[in-house]
């Protein structure tokens, strides 16, 4: 699977939003970026000071660069700070990324209300940008100044979103946080609309919570989910954002990673991820293990093997009845009860490791399987990142082995608590689908 994504934004020196969010929600995800700056920003966590946006000849440069180096899965454009550089990445995309998702997040105010874009720009996206994507991702100021209308409740962004469908949108999805009471997204199509509903984990901003779903939109698109999936999915990696939040003195960031620690006081090679021997990416050893806190660096092709998070699968068995549940026969949580799954060994697609990590575990054979979306934990191993898969249809016997001491049944709605907190909450979300 093509894994790298093209971004096109500003800068933001405090981490936060732009270019920053968008290349670590990639790669939380494990996609790539390829970064495309548009304007230079000075900004912290609760305020825009100034801006100034990069000539489009650089801009143009830049995006030639990251396409002549490789086919790109997909596209998000943030603050685009002027009118110039939106019309070159306009014409860009229709003469050389047509057929991949675009994700166009409208960045035309700073959260303190000041402008982020030069005259004309509302009328460039409306006629060049808007017909080139395939989900546009406004706020109510946004949807506001985009369709037209005063939006003060849900009726109201459903109809901005039909109006900036009818300018060639293939789907809207207006975001609610700026209205009173719990938050409401709505995702409006040319067919259709799905209600998003959640709560408020926190009553303070936390700045470029959306460029960070604009970013995991894009890279669930470029993964092949459709539209509402990666919508319900990235809202979900949005939650998780703000629940990690960073507080600053003037605001707070988004958490986009695990901790990375604390780690286990004495790791034991059992209970332990040791780090992988050869290169993920083009199967070259990696020589020598890195310091303490550093990372593996492949002298072959470059590639940056990140200890933190690590990738790993969990798997959701079930039959609307009962779930599969395991005991553990090792540290960390040696004894609890968990879901099945295991880390990624080196070249396996998380489909290969959720069948090797079920046969293993339980001795049955998963005959379909379907990706579930992304969670995040922070263990005894330090920061990780799950593939859930969800499955439904397996044969064979059910005969506990390798990590599992225990292989079992148990009724959704008595489980106990497991061993693992992203355990927990997918067999709570579970509960609510019942």
């Amino acid at each position: 699977m093509n894994n790298v994504l093209l971004f096109v934004g500003g800068t933001d020196p405090s981490g936060g939003a732009g270019l920053p969010a968008d290349l670590k929600t990639a790669s939380a995800l494990g996609f790539h970026g390829c970064p495309a700056v548009t304007a230079l920003t000075v900004q912290n966590s609760g305020n825009v000071l100034s801006w100034e946006a990069v000539v489009p000849e650089v801009l143009i440069k830049q995006l030639k660069a990251v396409c002549d180096d490789g086919p790109v899965a997909g596209v998000k454009s943030g603050m685009l700070g002027s009118t110039e550089n939106a019309s070159v990445l306009a014409g860009f995309i229709r003469e050389e990324l047509r057929g991949i998702p675009y994700v166009l997040d409208p960045v035309l105010t700073a959260g303190g209300g000041g402008s982020l874009t030069g005259s004309g720009m509302v009328d460039l996206l409306r006629d060049e940008l808007l017909p080139l994507c395939t989900l546009c991702t406004p706020n109510i100021d946004e949807a506001e100044i985009l369709s037209g209308i005063v939006i003060s409740n849900t009726e109201d962004m459903i109809e901005a979103g039909r109006i900036i469908i009818r300018m060639g949108a293939n789907a809207v999805l207006v975001k609610g946080g700026h209205l009173a009471g719990d938050p409401v997204d709505l995702l409006v199509t040319k067919n259709d609309r799905t209600r998003f509903s959640g709560s408020r984990i926190t009553g303070d901003n936390v700045h470029g919570t959306g460029c960070t779903l604009a970013a995991a939109a894009v890279s669930l698109l470029g993964a092949g989910f459709p539209v509402e999936s990666a919508v319900r999915d990235a809202r979900l990696f949005v939650r998780r954002v703000i629940s990690r939040r960073i507080s600053r003195l003037h605001g707070n960031l988004p958490g986009h990673f695990p901790g990375a620690g604390p780690l286990p006081p004495a790791p034991d090679g059992t209970s332990f991820y040791l780090p992988p021997a050869f290169c993920s990416m083009c199967g070259e050893p990696l020589g020598k293990s890195p310091a303490e806190h550093g990372h593996l660096f492949c002298s072959q092709c470059g590639f940056i093997h990140y200890r933190n998070p690590l990738p790993a699968v969990v798997l959701l068995v079930h039959d609307f009845e009962r779930v599969l549940l395991v005991r553990r026969a090792v540290q960390p949580k040696m004894g609890m009860l968990s879901l099945p799954g295991g880390f990624l060994e080196t070249g396996e697609s998380p489909e290969e490791c959720g069948r090797r990590e079920l046969m293993e575990e339980t001795g049955l054979h998963a005959r379909d399987s379907r990706l579930l979306g992304v969670e995040t934990d922070l263990t005894a191993y330090g920061g990780i990142i799950l593939t859930v898969l969800e499955v439904k249809e397996w044969e064979g016997t059910l005969l506990a082995g390798d990590d599992a001491s225990e292989a079992m049944w148990c009724p959704i709605r008595e489980v106990p608590e497991l061993a693992f907190s992203a355990h927990n909450r997918l067999v709570a979300e579970l509960m609510n689908t019942l």
